[in-house]
């Protein structure tokens, strides 16, 4: 798998599990901080990794074979 690809899909898999998070530790609450707003701070996270990769993707110089 490509750079892109495995980028993609990481930020794939922080959208998916940030939203996990959110939904099902709903009422779970920790010392520091609540499991469901971390789990929304990696969904947002997961977006800007998935944003960056497909304008990287985009700006690539890279010729097509």
């Amino acid at each position: 798998m490509s750079k892109h690809g495995w980028e993609l899909l990481v930020g794939a898999l922080m959208v998916v599990g940030g939203v996990v998070m959110f939904v099902v530790f709903r009422d779970v609450e920790t010392p520091v901080i609540g499991l469901r707003q971390a789990g929304l701070v990696i969904a947002v996270l997961g977006g800007a990794e998935l944003a960056a990769t497909a304008w990287s993707m985009t700006r690539s110089k890279r010729p097509e074979d």
